[in-house]
């Protein structure tokens, strides 16, 4: 009656070293499948085949116009991406078998996100406004009321606020409207004269 057990407790000892446990978990880099560690292919490459016993992973470099930026197990690599001319895109930076393609937009226009999949034009400043920050390939015009003492008369997106040729009597002219989209030249016996598209304007 006492020998079952020991032979059991001996033959579990003997088939634990002959059969380890399989690994649950591996190494940094490493996947775990059909009970091994094996080999993630690293970026600019995709998996062709497992590891087995005898041999390591299989992996294949991603083609021309295609990228992998992860160490993967991946079975296709990614396109890159298209900058379609016909959204306002084009090409910042090529794409590698490591890296997407960038794309930026056309002058005069920005990207609507993150992305960067379309674009827009930049917004204008109206006249009485000017461009507080001009806009950039990633980010819109910013527009600012231009100031007492300063003055715009264009539609325009990267054109600041203008200081006044010469400043009037007063901050506002009669009927209180501020001189944002003009600009006074001169203010005699009361009557002041205004530059507006260009013209001389009586205020």
């Amino acid at each position: 009656m006492v020998r079952l057990p020991l032979q059991c407790v001996l033959w579990g000892c003997l088939l634990t070293a002959v059969y380890p446990e399989p690994p649950t978990a591996c190494k940094e880099k490493q996947y775990l499948i059909n009970g091994q560690c094996c080999s993630l292919c690293q970026p600019g490459q995709k998996l062709v085949s497992d590891c087995t016993e005898l041999t390591d992973t299989e992996c294949l470099r991603c083609s021309k116009g295609e990228f992998l930026d992860t160490w993967n197990t991946e079975r296709h690599c990614h396109q890159h991406k298209y900058c379609d001319p016909n959204l306002g895109l084009r090409v910042q930076r090529e794409g590698t078998s490591e890296t997407d393609t960038t794309c930026t937009c056309e002058e005069g226009r920005h990207c609507t996100s993150d992305a960067c999949e379309s674009c827009a034009l930049h917004s204008l400043c109206s006249p009485g406004f000017g461009a507080k920050q001009i806009a950039t390939g990633v980010s819109d015009t910013i527009c600012e009321p231009c100031p007492v003492g300063f003055f715009s008369n264009v539609s325009s997106a990267f054109e600041k606020c203008r200081p006044w040729t010469r400043f009037p009597a007063s901050d506002e002219s009669p009927g209180d409207d501020p001189h944002r989209d003009r600009d006074p030249v001169c203010c005699p016996l009361g009557i002041c004269l205004y530059q507006k598209g260009g013209q001389e304007v009586r205020g």
